[in-house]
């Protein structure tokens, strides 16, 4: 007894207790705000949801009705073209910057360059998506009316079944683009200076060293970048309900704007629920996917 209280004591001690107390604050708000949410949610997609008139346990019967929904295959769809289309944009454009950015460094007025390159990010989603529903308006929209005058015959972006999703995408990547870039350009100053001056002493080529050196050194930020734009392209619902409303007919119709209609249009609660348990769930395995992709093996100690 006296040996287990002795081996006791030393935990107690150590940094492990001293590290639990540090994390429990975390944990105690990411419990109340984002596990419980999560796990009620799945409670609540197990019934036909109506606390005021009494609910009906369903069991999966929410979930078996959405194999069943051709709205929901459709928003599916919709959702991972959506995503498909502004993944690569986001990150692309963000790396492109950061790369411009920081081969320009030292010469005057960059700052200037990055805050215009960062500004729509301090815009909200509302105005963002006012803009360009404005900009791309078949009536009066400079961008029509600018390749109009180039001799084009652009297609009505936002009118077209086949170009209303790209067009929302488009106006996505415009918006979130320049966050990207800070991270990117913020993970290119933390390379030591050495990695720099040993690659151009060796004269390495400038795309052998972006896509050899540079790239690897990046993965912790490639991966933060890819899961926070994987995040936001899955739940997209501002720029739909506004730019589009999820039409023509369905073309833009995506899941979380499928959600938000369920629940709050035909209030059907537990179905919404179900909707949204999906969703998480399919944010959680392209995370995962992420996470294999960039493997971050190296920096995790991995040997």
């Amino acid at each position: 007894m006296a040996g287990i209280t002795s081996k006791y004591r030393k935990i107690l001690k150590g940094e492990t207790v001293k590290g639990i107390l540090f994390v429990l604050p975390f944990a105690g708000v990411w419990g109340v705000f984002q596990a419980w949410p999560v796990i009620y949610g799945f409670y609540i997609s197990l019934f036909r949801w109506q606390p005021l008139l009494g609910s009906e346990f369903v069991g999966v019967g929410n979930y078996a009705h959405l194999l069943r929904d051709d709205r929901f295959w459709n928003a599916l769809k919709n959702t991972f073209w959506f995503a498909g289309l502004t993944l690569p944009m986001i990150l692309a454009l963000g790396l492109l910057f950061a790369l411009a950015l920081f081969g320009l460094t030292g010469h005057k007025g960059i700052g200037i360059v990055e805050s215009t390159l960062f500004w729509p990010y301090l815009l909200n989603v509302a105005i963002v998506s006012i803009i360009w529903r404005w900009l791309l308006d078949p009536d009066f929209g400079l961008v029509l009316a600018y390749l109009r005058g180039l001799g084009l015959r652009p297609p009505v972006f936002l009118n077209d079944p086949t170009w209303a999703l790209p067009a929302i995408a488009g106006a996505t990547a415009w918006w979130l683009a320049g966050y990207r870039m800070v991270v990117f350009r913020a993970a290119m100053e933390d390379i030591p200076e050495t990695v720099y001056e040993l690659a151009k002493l060796d004269g390495v080529p400038p795309w052998t060293f972006v896509f050899r050196i540079l790239l690897p050194l990046l993965k912790p930020a490639l991966l933060f970048a890819f899961v926070l734009t994987a995040i936001s392209s899955f739940r997209v619902l501002g720029q739909v309900l506004i730019m589009t409303a999820g039409g023509p007919g369905r073309a833009s119709d995506v899941l979380a704007l499928y959600l938000y209609e369920a629940g709050w249009q035909f209030f059907e609660m537990g179905y919404a629920a179900a909707i949204g348990f999906v969703l998480f769930l399919l944010i959680f395995l392209v995370t995962l996917v992420g996470l294999r992709f960039f493997g971050l093996g190296s920096e995790l100690g991995e040997k």
